[in-house]
């Protein structure tokens, strides 16, 4: 294989596909005025060595002009953590000491003797 056949089998699709590419964008610039509107919607011609694309193609929504999109407000930021999740854990307190027990009971002192 000769350099030259390498350089045409490799090049020759690329200047194909940057042709059409070219062909594409230049026929849609035109479609996006309105006097040009009926030609536009009307299906493309078939690549001319007969081959068809069998590929279903998305619909493609109407854009836009910059200039006239409407201004959409920012998202919110993100929210922080709640105050739920940045609080301790909740550990409950230690019950409470027990009363202490009463004074054994003592007899009356003995009365005095005399």
């Amino acid at each position: 294989m000769t350099l030259l056949s390498s350089y045409r089998r490799h090049v020759a699709p690329a200047l194909l596909i940057l042709a059409l590419a070219l062909v594409s964008s230049s026929a849609e610039q035109r479609c996006t005025s309105q006097e040009h509107a009926p030609a536009c919607r009307a299906s493309p011609a078939p690549p001319p060595d007969g081959r068809r694309d069998r590929r279903q193609e998305a619909p493609v929504p109407s854009s836009r002009p910059l200039g006239l999109r409407k201004p959409v407000a920012a998202p919110p930021p993100p929210r922080s953590a709640t105050s739920r999740a940045r609080m301790r854990p909740f550990h409950p307190s230690p019950p409470p000491p027990p009363p202490p027990p009463p004074p054994p009971s003592t007899p009356p002192p003995p009365p005095p003797c005399s």
